[in-house]
């Protein structure tokens, strides 16, 4: 090697062990902005951006791990790739499914079946964009799964297609960005009365964010992008970066949040992820990124996200009442979100791992949270 050493990241030692930890704090901070915003605070904290943060870490994990399987292979294992994304979506989905309908049956009402469908093959978004009713009883929070796996579904073959190529693949990706924006504009402009939600959960609106975490995968690559990826995530970087999500915050015009938000939202994102996945081990952001109670809720998020509005219906029905009685309700409504998660995640997520490993996937067995607090005082270390 030639240059400067530099110490080893918590990304470089993930990526050895087949996981790149800091991500896991990632998602339990977006994960708790999606919770806290639901539980009465959506005034004060910004729900919708803990969806965007999920896009974009998202984006960035599944790029690197397409684009280093090609780095090996030459290819992308497409049908591995799909089948890996069943096993970790579905059957935590098809579980809070069938027990939100029964539910919403047993108090006396109906789970409508084009709801039910649409929750359990990824259209919820336009069904919670033109018609909501057909959601109840099941939640219009699954809008944003409908957006990852439409992304899903034809990207892998894109990228796939551009590598082969070899070049010009982080033009495609920002072409496909410009025409995501462009998309809510159209909207924000012929079509007002649907605007805030068509922009909000509508497919081509938002892969904008997927992307934004993708482009950053692949702008980072090789040698050149280690450089590149330690520039853009300096300390100084990220602290401009988040700044600049602080003021996006401020602004309350509604053509621009329908816009351009999202695209400065998910640019400022780029360097905050960088600086999170590339933090040397042992260093502070690193210690408290992987410490022991971010991984086991970054674990969690999944089924935090689609068990937590229920818990909190159970909460405020078990402690009714307003002032000091809503907080308690809310704080009820936490604890039973995540035990209701663990049980999702020990009991349904926790037994497909092994089937998700015979389709390539690098995802560990659960750890006893003892376990994963000792392994946070540790510096990461290669498997």
């Amino acid at each position: 090697m030639h240059g400067q050493a530099h110490p080893i990241t918590t990304a470089q030692a993930g990526a050895r062990a087949g996981s790149i930890p800091g991500l896991d704090g990632l998602r339990a901070i977006s994960i708790l902005l999606v919770m806290i915003s639901h539980a009465g605070l959506q005034n004060l904290v910004p729900g919708v951006f803990g969806v965007t943060v999920f896009f974009c870490i998202s984006g960035y994990l599944i790029t690197r791990l397409l684009a280093d399987e090609f780095d090996r292979t030459g290819a992308i294992a497409i049908g591995p790739f799909y089948a890996r994304r069943m096993l970790r979506l579905s059957p935590p989905l098809v579980v809070y499914v069938a027990v939100m309908a029964a539910v919403w049956s047993a108090t006396g009402h109906t789970a409508d079946p084009l709801g039910v469908t649409g929750a359990l093959f990824y259209f919820a978004n336009y069904l919670a964009i033109f018609a909501p009713h057909r959601l109840d009883g099941i939640g219009g929070h699954l809008w944003s799964l409908a957006v990852e796996e439409h992304f899903y579904a034809a990207y892998p073959l894109l990228l796939l297609a551009l590598l082969t190529r070899g070049r010009g693949v982080v033009a495609v990706l920002l072409a496909i960005c410009a025409a995501s924006l462009a998309s809510r504009f159209a909207v924000s402009m012929l079509a007002p009365g649907v605007a805030v939600d068509y922009t909000g959960m509508a497919t081509e609106c938002r892969i904008e964010g997927i992307l934004a975490g993708a482009i950053a995968a692949i702008a980072t690559r090789g040698p050149a992008g280690a450089a590149l990826a330690r520039r853009l995530g300096s300390p100084r970087a990220a602290l401009a970066a988040l700044a600049v999500l602080l003021t996006t915050f401020l602004i309350r015009d509604p053509l621009f949040r329908q816009t351009v938000r999202y695209t400065i939202q998910e640019m400022a994102l780029v360097p905050i992820i960088l600086a999170v996945v590339g933090a040397p081990a042992g260093s502070w952001l690193a210690r408290i990124m992987n410490s022991a109670p971010m991984t086991l809720t970054g674990k969690l998020s999944y089924s935090l996200y689609l068990w937590h509005l229920a818990a909190y219906d159970v909460a405020l029905w078990l402690a009714p009442g307003a002032g000091a009685r809503l907080v308690v309700a809310y704080a009820l409504g936490i604890g039973l979100a995540f035990l209701t998660a663990a049980a999702s995640y020990w009991l349904i997520e926790q037994p497909f791992f092994g089937l998700r490993r015979r389709f390539g996937s690098h995802v560990r067995p659960a750890e006893p949270v003892g376990d994963l607090a000792m392994r946070a005082d540790q510096p990461a270390r290669s498997a």
